[in-house]
C-alpha cells in the first residue's frame, strides 16, 4: 500500500477546490429548482395601541428556500 506523501496545506487545497466545485453544482442545481416541496408560511403581529393587528402569508420551496410574495390580511383589532 502507499502512503500519501501530500503536505498538509496540499491537503487542505485540494479539499478547497472539491468544495468549490460542490458548491458551484449545488448552485447550478438550485437554480433550475422546480418548486415541488412548497409550505405555506405565516407571521403575526399581534399591532400595537395605534397599529391594527395583520398577519403576513407566504410560500417557501423547502429545497432551495425561494420565497412567494407575501400577502398581508388586516385585522380590525388593535393590540
Amino acid at each position: 500500500m502507499a502512503k500519501s506523501t501530500l503536505t498538509f496545506e496540499q491537503t487542505i487545497e485540494r479539499k478547497r477546490k472539491l468544495i468549490d466545485k460542490h458548491k458551484s453544482e449545488l448552485a447550478f442545481l438550485l437554480k433550475s429548482c422546480t418548486h415541488e416541496r412548497v409550505e405555506e408560511k405565516s407571521r403575526y403581529f399581534s399591532g400595537s395601541y395605534y397599529d391594527h393587528a395583520h398577519t403576513t402569508y407566504w410560500n417557501e420551496c423547502m429545497i432551495c428556500g425561494a420565497k412567494s410574495e407575501d400577502t398581508v390580511k388586516e385585522h380590525s383589532w388593535y393590540g
